[in-house]
């Protein structure tokens, strides 16, 4: 053992050099709620597309793509802004650093079809009396065009009107203006016929230059031929940018100049949005946001140091109930801190506030499996093993139950990241690979240095190991096996408290306390910091009343130096969409007297995201329940050769389940009622973490009671058994939760600067407490009724410990070791998925040390 334990720990070592230098290789990857700037979802208009164009999505989907790209990285000139699809029709644009998002969306949502007609119906040198004649709009900045009709006079035809809806804030697209258009009949060209663009620097001004393709050369050539000193117009999804006549024998073949009125800056995003390229097909703005960069450092620093302070504790708590073993566990938690950066830096992952408190998170979980290896360990010493033995068995016997219970965290991740995105795909995806890394650090980096600390000598004093260090109900382990909690006698008591902690929360539900957010409801959300400390959500809500902004809620956050950050949520009706960010500045700001100079940042949530939003959200709580359901049927009914009894495991964890999600969904109303925090996309997120998590500590229970369906007491009952295994659960089952409940306790207080975050952690740190509780109060008495149930309608055989001793003396008929009904079941393995003992051992009397 002691060359081995020296080969463990050159292991260790080498791979803590090589995450170091690899931690180095690359910066961090900010999320956009901390570095601020904007973030955009625009969806395909499939609507008028034909039905060969509709077999040809995926190419318009990679030109989009690449259309998007090439703006992203031409216009705003940033490597560091993404554009991402989701689905097949959407596509998600984030821009760091970047705060106006009516040019983003200038840019990024038009689709930049150059467009070369023939203006026959406005006066020319041809045709001096054509229907209309170009003028001058002087109020307007807008390099369009405008017109008026030459005879009769009225009134300028701008590109733009007013929106009687709303005309003090809101422009529409003047229909009139789109007649004009229409009026001259098929463009000369358009979209492929433009080669290429350019800044014409040889004019007085800065003007863009067209160069056109050969077919398109062709056709301008044939159009300027038949049409000497005709109105040429370049149009721009609609809007006329230039309209000049051709000069007197002059041909137009291969390229044109847009002239117009048009500053330095829009002459060169013109270009720039030419050289990217046109989009096939028009793309429908469905969600915008633009964030404010101080509240996200703000939002940083505290987490970070909510983080510190968790790891300080947790490390503390390790050190002082563990002794030794402890310490070996905060070395190895430490290299798991160094490993996680390291590979979510360099798979570039967003590092979102989310993620980072999934990474803190994370590393609260990461300490469970030392826990259940330490306890378990502690279990065999006990029992008069040494230490070298006892070290074995506790790794060996406890990871069955490892195993399981991150699996089932790794699933609900794993759907968190088909179905999220943005913060909740970043969440998910610094959780998964958290807890693969600490299943490896658990398992080979604490079992490599405990290893190697016992077989160098240097650490085999049993005083080191704090073996009778029992604070946190150990004490009841020792009286285990002849006196257990009595918990499933006293299931009505229990079910009696679940349903007494869930009935108040329904009753505010019912009466509106539930309040969703702008992502399910649809809708805007404007922040702005708040410098009187008199003004209440109350007040800000009441003059949004006045103003006939109706439907309103405001919540408050906190910014840099205690500053108080207001948080307002109007539905659809409101009357914000399609107004640019000024204009909704304009707007809050007068109804509510909060100063424009403290807007923080909008958000604007459309119909489709919304609904997207609530589907993913129902799917995700239904497809995560379904996939631990079945893997929990598949992981235990094997141990019994029944698929169907496997899955009395996975239902009755599911039922327990439904208390937590029940819990969590009251006090959800609660304080939505109370302070006005709203269920958002997060707070879904923390839902679907719950599921993942509150089956954590039922199978660590489960675990027990299927081993003890191996090793039964002679003669014991079912429910002496489930109690037993209960009792044998309920200190790890305390620590684990333990743990986890500190590290978001002290997320919740001192690391959350926004309600969503804040809200986020609630829901975890409430459902984590409610899932400990029901883990061992609820999950094992619904299994055992049900199994009561069984026997009273099909017998005896058909219940788990029937179905246990028949699966046993199969396994003997294979051995041919004899079954006795005193001793009916015998380990098939003596680890996890070690094969069965040879028959020539059957005759030799089993030890502890075998079973």
């Amino acid at each position: 053992m002691r060359s081995r334990s020296y080969l463990f720990l050159l292991l260790v070592l080498g791979l803590a050099l090589l995450s170091g230098l690899g931690y180095n290789v690359r910066k961090y990857n900010l999320g956009l709620d901390i570095q601020g700037g904007v973030r955009l979802v625009y969806e395909m208009d499939v609507s008028k597309l034909t039905t060969d164009q509709r077999q040809d999505i995926a190419t318009m989907r990679q030109q989009i793509l690449h259309t998007l790209t090439q703006r992203v990285n031409g216009e705003f000139g940033t490597t560091e802004g993404t554009v991402n699809q989701k689905g097949d029709y959407q596509f998600i644009i984030e821009l760091p650093g970047f705060t106006d998002i009516d040019a983003a969306m200038k840019m990024l949502g038009t689709s930049a079809r150059i467009e070369f007609y023939g203006a026959r119906t406005v006066v020319s040198p041809r045709n001096s009396y054509a229907r209309y004649e170009v003028e001058k709009d002087d109020k307007s900045t807008d390099p369009a065009v405008s017109f008026r009709l030459r005879t009769g006079g009225g009134d300028l035809i701008s590109y733009m009107i007013p929106d009687p809806a709303d005309p003090k804030h809101r422009q529409m697209r003047n229909p009139k203006y789109d007649e004009i258009v229409k009026s001259w009949g098929e463009p000369i060209l358009a979209g492929n016929d433009l080669a290429d663009a350019q800044i014409d620097l040889n004019m007085s001004t800065p003007r863009p230059l067209m160069k056109f393709s050969s077919e398109g050369s062709v056709k301008m050539e044939k159009w300027s031929r038949a049409n000497p000193q005709g109105n040429i117009a370049a149009v721009l999804d609609g809007k006329v940018l230039s309209l000049n006549p051709v000069a007197p024998d002059t041909v137009l073949k291969d390229n044109a100049v847009i002239n117009g009125t048009m500053d330095a800056e829009y002459v060169k995003s013109l270009v720039e949005l030419l050289k990217s390229g046109a989009l096939p097909v028009d793309l429908k703005i469905q969600s915008q946001e633009t964030v404010d960069p101080t509240i996200g450092k703000v939002a940083l620093d505290k987490i970070i140091f909510a983080g510190a302070i968790a790891f300080g504790v947790i490390s503390l708590f390790m050190v002082v109930y563990y002794a030794f073993p402890g310490i070996i566990a905060v070395v190895a938690l430490t290299l798991y801190v160094l490993f996680t950066l390291t590979v979510l830096k360099l798979i570039n992952a967003t590092f979102s506030l989310a993620a980072i408190a999934g990474f803190i998170l994370s590393v609260g979980m990461a300490v469970d499996a030392n826990i259940l290896i330490f306890e378990r360990f502690k279990e065999e010493e006990k029992k008069g093993r040494g230490l070298e033995k006892a070290i074995e068995l506790g790794f060996s016997r406890a990871l069955p139950a490892i195993i399981d219970s991150n699996s089932c965290t790794i699933l609900t991740s794993f759907v968190l990241m088909q179905l999220g995105t943005g913060p909740v795909k970043g969440f998910a995806t610094t959780l998964v690979i958290g807890v693969f890394i600490s299943l490896f650090t658990a398992v080979f980096v604490t079992r490599s240095l405990l290893v190697f600390a016992f077989g160098s000598g240097l650490a085999t004093n049993e005083k080191w190991y704090a073996i009778n260090r029992n604070w946190f109900g150990e004490k009841f382990e020792a009286h285990a096996d002849t006196d257990p909690l009595p918990v499933v006698q006293k299931s009505k008591r229990w079910f009696m408290i679940s349903l007494l902690t869930i009935i108040p929360g329904l009753i505010f539900v019912g009466i509106g306390g539930l309040k969703p957010n702008v992502e399910f409801l649809g809708g805007s959300e404007i922040t702005y910091s708040v410098r009187d400390a008199n003004v209440s959500s109350t007040t800000i809500a009441a003059k949004l009343e006045s103003a006939n902004m109706k439907g309103g809620n405001v919540k408050f956050g906190s910014g840099k130096d205690g500053e108080k950050i207001a948080y307002i949520t109007l539905p659809p009706t409101a009357g914000l969409k399609g107004l640019q960010e000024s204009q909704i500045k304009e707007k809050i700001s007068t109804a509510t007297g909060l100063d424009q100079a403290d807007y923080k940042g909008y958000t604007e949530i459309g119909p489709t995201v919304q609904k997207e939003t609530l589907r993913n959200a129902i799917m995700g709580v239904i497809v995560s329940s379904i996939l631990i359901i079945v893997f929990l049927a598949i992981r235990f009914g094997v141990s019994l050769g029944n698929f169907v009894a496997g899955l009395r495991f996975g239902v009755s964890a599911i039922i327990a389940l439904v208390h937590d999600i029940l819990v969590v969904i009251g006090l959800a109303a609660i304080v939505g009622y109370l302070v006005g925090w709203e269920v958002s996309a997060l707070f879904i997120t923390a839902m679907l973490t719950i599921i993942g998590f509150s089956v954590h500590d039922t199978i660590v229970i489960f675990d027990r009671i299927r081993e003890n369906l191996r090793r039964p007491q002679q003669g014991e009952t079912f429910e002496h058994l489930v109690n037993r295994s209960i009792t044998r659960s309920f200190a790890r089952s305390i620590n684990t939760s333990m743990t986890v409940i500190v590290t978001l306790a002290i997320i919740f207080f001192a690391g959350t600067a926004t309600p969503d975050l804040k809200f986020f952690v609630f829901a975890m740190l409430v459902g984590i407490l409610s899932g400990t509780y029901s883990s061992i109060y609820n999950a094992s008495p619904i299994l055992y009724l049900w199994d009561k149930a069984i026997e009273k309608k099909k017998g005896r055989a058909a219940t788990l410990v029937g179905l246990a001793i028949a699966e046993a003396q199969k396994a003997q008929v294979i051995s041919t070791r004899p079954v006795s009904v005193a001793d009916p079941v015998v380990d098939k393995a003596k680890q996890y998925g070690q094969v069965r003992r040879r028959a020539s051992d059957a005759g030799k009397k089993r030890t502890d040390d075998e079973e």
